[in-house]
């Protein structure tokens, strides 16, 4: 660890000698923010991405958008005017982005998908700071050919990206601009009573430049979310709250076959439920849930998992992706205190009914509140449980916070095969806090204890500081896990120990750099695991990465080293049938990779891993492929590949294969099929997902979903075929 932190001394005194002349300043935010002011006008306008009604002459016209990367604060390649108008009902925003297209497909659009990304699409937008704390946003953003995305943000790094609000976008395309008109419900945002003003950014991505911009301006370093750098849109009068509230039900039609160990039992379910929300008032929401149900998910992603941590698999089920920032009270999802995928999933991420759950959140600009509560039904292998959660966060400044969260879990009693498992509580108690003294440190950090009936007491905490310029990003994690089995959380290694993790990245860009490189980045990152009690090292692993080049497109090349130490005290099994003895081990693989212009109409990537594992050898490629000849048309190709020598005891010798694809096909943003395979040689597992997928009026579906999961195994108990059809309709209708 000492060598690791003179090295990265000695590399920040080098560039900060060698590449200062070319870093533009990092400066603190403006002491009167700029104002902007919103025009009133009497009608409903026609939302067709054209501007064409004669109001919108009436607006002021927001032009002078800046680079934000890759040269601050310079003038965007292309301009952009904003205007912004407002009635009772709808917050509209114009946004003229100026460009020089051949035809429409000249714009970079990889598909039509919500959310999209947005490093690699031409996109617009704007956030809105509803309480003028210059911490807290949503955006609303659209791509040229009209695919929304809509973010919570949180403290102006922590995204929701899951959230999906109701709002409305039309966009046109000629030759010498693209146009895209937003309607923003009122009843969408949240504001204090008598708002007069609200904050606001706007941003852009011009993709074939890679070039981010944004006004007012913000430094590099920093999201185009960090408030603290927001306008001040004046003029408004929005309408006082009313009563808000979203009926959403669904009506679902199920037919599962099941076939194990050759027996074939076949189940038609059909199903009735949904949610309620009500914006009690522009700071509450309560939100209920009745027979929940999460047909329209994504299936989970097979992994090849080759380390000595459990698979993170990201929560993908609407119900609790929304607001779940709010609950979030870790920095580092390595240990979470709430993790949501413990409520209504087995271990294995089979859906365990949910019968009824209730959700309250409270956001002023002083406070955050969250408070969860759900019941899952009993089953044949798991029982009746209730779950709680409660959540408080106090900010203090304009940039820092300190909460608390408190779980809940009470598993009741239930019979298995004749034999009685006792119930069991679990509670959890978790004090965080967020502190930015200035816009370039950080501080953050958590302390959990829990506290379970049949496991008995445990702690957990984590602690962050970073330190972020145009320049390099230095940081330093620090973990410390004590019997910590949180019953609605996470923790990925399962036993004790205290983690040390310092991090250093440089952004280097100096004028003698080719005009087609943008920025050299080395970066060095340890990880070290030690036993609390005795302070023996668990595992350590160090990446260094002294070839890192980005470039103007946005491709990337790097190389890349990965010493790694294992010490086990127990024989490992990373695979079915590989078995490596207790000991000490020490490995130092090898890794290229490269990344092309990700935003054209084809691209990829390639990674190659090469050197000891453990007591064997290990190549590892991966590879992946996208091709989407117009926005309409997407298929990716993805395939990673392992050849493991004299690995284990036996010194067995064998490959696993992890084939992908996924196809996308959108008639537009509203209607779309999205299919997904994936083959798992190292499981010998086959999984379809297939998903029809037609918004018919805003937030209001219709999903047709086919999902397959087959095992196959040379013995008959553990084969599996499981299928399923899905039909299933929701409605929402806003009060």
């Amino acid at each position: 660890m000492k060598q690791f932190i003179t090295l990265a001394f000695i590399q920040l005194i080098f560039f900060k000698i060698f590449a200062q002349s070319s870093v533009p300043p990092t400066f603190d935010p403006p002491e009167k923010p700029v104002e902007w002011r919103a025009v009133e006008i009497d009608e409903n306008l026609q939302i067709n991405g054209k501007l064409d009604e004669a109001v919108w002459q009436k607006a002021q016209v927001i032009r002078g958008m800046l680079q934000q990367n890759p040269n601050q604060g310079e003038a965007a390649s292309y301009d952009t005017e904003t205007r912004i108008l407002y009635n009772q009902k709808f917050l509209y925003v114009g946004m003229v982005c100026h460009d020089q297209l051949k035809h429409k497909t000249s714009v970079r659009v990889q598909n039509m998908q919500r959310d999209c990304d947005f490093e690699q699409n031409d996109i617009v937008g704007f956030a809105i700071d509803g309480f003028l704390d210059k911490r807290n946003s949503v955006t609303f953003q659209s791509t040229p050919f009209g695919a929304q995305r809509d973010i919570q943000v949180i403290d102006s790094d922590n995204f929701n990206r899951e959230w999906d609000a109701l709002w409305f976008v039309r966009t046109s395309i000629s030759d010498s601009v693209w146009i895209a008109e937003f309607a923003i419900p009122w009843k969408t945002l949240r504001y204090p009573n008598n708002c007069e003003k609200v904050g606001i950014t706007l941003l852009r991505n011009i993709r074939k430049y890679n070039e981010y911009t944004v006004l007012p301006a913000i430094p590099r370093q920093f999201s185009p979310y960090r408030m603290a750098y927001e306008a001040v849109l004046v003029g408004i009068k929005p309408p006082p709250p009313t009563a808000n509230i979203q009926f959403n039900p669904y009506l679902l039609y199920d037919v599962e076959r099941r076939i194990v160990n050759n027996e074939e039992n076949t189940l038609i379910k059909p199903k009735l439920g949904g949610e309620v929300k009500w914006a009690v008032s522009p700071n509450t929401i309560l939100d209920l849930t009745l027979n929940t149900d999460f047909a329209q998910a994504d299936a989970d992603r097979q992994v090849v998992n080759l380390s000595r941590f459990s698979v993170l698999f990201p929560e993908r089920r609407q119900f609790f992706l929304e607001g779940a920032n709010i609950f979030n009270a870790t920095i580092d999802d390595f240990i979470q205190p709430f993790f949501s995928r413990r409520i209504g999933l087995d271990a294995s991420g089979n859906k365990i009914p949910l019968d009824v759950g209730l959700r309250m959140t409270n956001r002023t600009g002083k406070h955050t509140i969250g408070a969860l509560a759900m019941r899952q039904r009993a089953t044949d292998t798991s029982p009746l449980t209730h779950y709680g959660v409660f959540r408080y966060s106090k900010n203090f400044s304009e940039q820092s916070r300190l909460g608390g969260m408190f779980t809940y879990r009470n598993d009741g009693e239930m019979q298995i095969n004749g034999d009685r498992i006792a119930p069991n509580n679990n509670y959890t108690a978790t004090i965080d806090g967020l502190f930015r003294p200035s816009q370039t440190l950080t501080i953050a950090g958590m302390v959990s204890g829990v506290r379970d009936t049949r496991l008995g007491d445990g702690i957990a905490a984590q602690g962050f500081i970073g330190y972020q310029t145009n320049l390099f990003f230095l940081g330093l994690l620090e973990f410390f896990v004590r019997n910590y089995n949180p019953g609605i959380g996470l923790e990925r290694f399962g036993q004790d120990y205290v983690m040390t993790s310092p991090a250093i990245d440089f952004d280097i860009r100096p004028k003698w750099l080719p005009k087609f490189i943008r920025s050299y980045g080395p970066d060095a990152v340890a990880f070290a695991f030690h036993n609390p009690q005795t302070g023996r090292l668990i595992l350590a692993e160090t990446t260094f990465s002294f070839f890192d080049v980005d470039f103007q497109t946005g491709s990337n090349v790097e190389m890349r080293f990965n010493p790694t130490w294992q010490v086990l005290e127990e024989a490992f099994e990373p695979l079915n049938g590989a078995v490596i003895p207790a000991g000490r081990y020490f490995y130092m693989p090898l890794s290229f990779s490269y990344n092309t212009d990700l935003s054209k109409k084809v691209g990829g990537s390639a990674q190659f891993n090469t050197g000891k594992y453990y007591d064997g050898y290990l190549n590892n490629w991966t590879l992946s492929t996208r091709i989407a000849p117009i926005p309409h048309i997407e298929l990716r190709f993805d395939y990673e590949f392992n050849r493991f020598k004299e690995l284990g005891i036996n010194d067995l010798d064998f490959d696993t294969h992890l084939l992908g694809i996924n196809t996308r096909l959108a008639l537009n943003p509203r209607f779309q099929l999205i299919g997904f395979y994936q083959r798992n040689t190292s499981q010998n597992r086959d999984v379809w997902n297939v998903r029809l997928s037609w918004e018919y009026r805003p937030l209001s579906y219709i999903f047709l979903v086919f999902n397959s999961n087959r095992v196959n195994s040379l013995v008959p108990s553990e084969r599996l075929l499981q299928q399923q059809g899905i039909g299933k309709i929701t409605f929402l209708k806003q009060f």
